[in-house]
């Protein structure tokens, strides 16, 4: 039996072309825009390889593909600094929208606030305005070494030296959400969170622009490998889910403050405090 083409039929036939075609011009397009912005994780001009329903690029230097589901329209990551599972990082709309925003200007620049160089493993950093969010997209990852998920980059004048603003930022989490799986001990989930809540850090000679940033988290991490020969009863692999938001102040002094480390971003110097109440320089 012969399906005949009427205007409808024929309009849609059109249109699902159509469809087809922006979506891959619009991938080739994101990819492009990916290398340009995020070239820590995308540093080469890599060709599309196409395997139904992805279009993907390999990034050999850096073990990672970036890839396009055709079926879902998904931006897609995986291995890498982003694991062994397929991470998944918005619609190809909107991870478009973002990356056109960036290298336009009408966005803001990766390198004005955080520091790519510091993602740690299993992170993804978004941006939107004046708002930094970081989330490792539902997934469990392990804890990294570092507390501080963005490093702040320094101002710099035109030739580049980092540029001492004497503007000194305190940062404190406003903790919205704390879950704690996978542990049944009475307590230890509040004794976490406040730990969490009072971990707070002051940045020396912040950039002007940090002022005006506000950075959300949602990440879950793994603590059990933390956790292992504590003493503490465990009943499986022990997770925490954080959801925060940070608030940012500016202050006269960062030595005078109650912050949990202090980091002089123009020299590199971090000091930590101790059990007395003073700071201890660690490098």
């Amino acid at each position: 039996m012969k399906l005949a083409y009427t205007p409808l039929a024929i309009a849609l036939l059109f249109s699902m072309q159509t469809a087809q075609a922006d979506l891959v011009s619009d991938s080739e397009l994101l990819m492009n825009n990916a290398q340009k912005v995020y070239a820590t994780f995308f540093p080469s001009n890599e060709p599309t390889q196409v395997s139904p329903p992805w279009r993907y690029r390999f990034y050999p230097a850096t073990a990672t593909y970036l890839g396009i589901n055709q079926d879902d329209s998904g931006v897609y990551l995986l291995g890498g600094a982003f694991g062994d599972s397929p991470l998944y990082v918005n619609k190809v709309d909107a991870v478009l929208t973002m990356l056109n925003g960036q290298l336009s200007g009408t966005g803001e620049s990766k390198s004005a606030i955080c520091n790519a160089s510091s993602l740690p493993d299993g992170f993804v950093y978004t941006y939107s305005g004046n708002t930094v969010n970081i989330t490792t997209n539902g997934q469990c990852v392990k804890v990294p070494d570092s507390s501080n998920f963005c490093d702040v980059n320094p101002e710099t004048n035109a030739s580049g030296a980092p540029v001492a603003t004497n503007i000194h930022v305190l940062t404190a989490s406003n903790i919205k959400n704390f879950e704690l799986q996978g542990i049944s001990f009475p307590g230890v989930d509040n004794i976490l969170k406040q730990q969490m809540a009072n971990n707070k850090t002051c940045i020396m000679h912040a950039p002007t622009e940090f002022l005006n940033y506000t950075v959300n988290t949602d990440i879950c991490l793994d603590i059990t490998d933390r956790l292992s020969g504590s003493g503490i009863p465990l009943s499986g692999p022990v997770t925490t889910h954080l959801q925060s938001s940070s608030v940012s102040t500016q202050v006269d002094d960062c030595f005078a403050t109650d912050a949990s480390s202090i980091t002089n971003i123009v020299t590199q110097e971090t000091w930590t405090k101790g059990e007395t109440g003073g700071f201890t320089k660690i490098n």
